[in-house]
């Protein structure tokens, strides 16, 4: 079998690298199309590029639908699920994963609720990572039963050989600047409003001890968010700032340095810092919501109500008297429940379901 990813994003997202390589020990052939903003019909050049494949799936919508400006983004919009439609009536299934529903931070966009509307109706088939996204999904887009019915749970995979780990909690901290026995709560990822760094460090200044640490590290998305981290932080030498790119490479130092990482969003559909965390063999603090509830449980991580202003301050208070190395051996466990042989092999089943029908 012969499937075409789009948009290629695998030399920078290990999820789609992870699951291509599965995918192709299950000797399915998998090529990939990076899509350039000025093609003018880019799934059906990507196609004469790589030749037809028995499966098209698609990942990521952003590239195709936003254009910075309205117009330009119904435009786009129109064009790619006609694209689809187009290779749908030729024969070739398109399998849409939902990773996300809309872009956070940001209200609701009806555009891309009906772009969203239109491609699940077009698709053979969508994955989703969880029956908590499964049920947003058809709530958030208001689909028929006809629909409903393609909409199969694939869980979303490790990243236990993903990226490096070869240096160890020690030095981890020394490089870090954060040596000694003390508590260290770590932050790693994009740093915006929505995944809740704001009340983290809010909350983490409420903690006694001057032997805690939390460590917040990534590429902030704005240069105001950026600026009002920094003034929230300051004056607490307890919280350490690195707002950039953080490269593949040093994710090993944040996470080993780290007792526990928190992720507390305010709003989440599915998420792989979750399973990255897990696959370093870290306890996590987090709130229940989208999949978060269902890929950890209380042995592994302080789960705490997100809607309660209380729920993240508690939890991390929960966390110092925690014993956290259990919780982390316990999750690293757990990760390889996530393998991506049995996930590959569960997309590849959803791939024939659609060739059968």
């Amino acid at each position: 079998m012969k499937v075409l990813f789009l948009p290629d994003y695998t030399e920078s997202n290990a999820y789609q690298r992870e699951l291509a390589e599965g995918l192709r020990s299950e000797g399915v052939t998998v090529t990939a199309q990076a899509t350039g903003r000025r093609r003018i019909l880019p799934i059906l050049q990507a196609i004469r590029t790589h030749g037809r494949p028995d499966v098209l799936h698609l990942h990521w919508t952003e590239p195709y639908i936003s254009g910075g400006r309205t117009d330009v983004s119904r435009i786009k919009a129109l064009r790619t699920i006609t694209e689809l439609r187009l290779l749908q009536s030729a024969g070739t299934p398109v399998v849409w994963t939902a990773h996300d529903l809309s872009s956070h931070d940001r209200p609701v966009d009806p555009l891309q609720v009906r772009f969203n509307r239109a491609l699940a109706r077009v698709s053979s088939a969508v994955i989703v990572h969880c029956e908590a996204a499964r049920a947003e999904l058809l709530d958030a887009l208001d689909l028929p039963a006809s629909v409903a019915r393609r909409v199969r749970v694939v869980p979303h995979g490790h990243y236990l050989a993903a990226y490096r780990n070869d240096i160890g909690r020690a030095e981890a901290r020394q490089r870090l600047g954060v040596a000694g026995e003390g508590h260290v709560f770590a932050f790693i990822g994009w740093v915006r409003p929505y995944k809740g760094v704001r009340e983290l460090i809010t909350a983490f200044r409420e903690l006694p001890g001057d032997g805690l640490r939390l460590l917040v590290a990534g590429q902030p998305g704005t240069d105001d968010f950026a600026r009002e981290i920094t003034a929230l932080a300051a004056g607490d030498p307890r919280v350490v700032l690195t707002l950039g790119f953080v490269a593949d490479d040093d994710l090993q130092l944040y996470l080993n340095a780290a007792d526990a990482i928190a992720l507390p969003y305010r709003e989440i559909f599915t998420s792989g810092s979750v399973l990255l965390a897990m696959s370093f063999g870290r306890a996590l603090i987090a709130p229940r919501r989208g999949c978060i509830g269902e890929t950890l449980d209380e042995a592994g991580a302080i789960l705490y109500d997100g809607d309660d202003v209380n729920g993240l301050p508690d939890a991390l208070r929960r966390a110092l008297t925690s014993d956290l190395p259990a919780m982390g051996s316990h999750n690293g466990a757990r990760a390889q429940e996530f393998d991506w042989g049995r996930i590959a092999a569960s997309t590849l089943e959803v791939y024939r379901s659609t060739r059968r029908r």
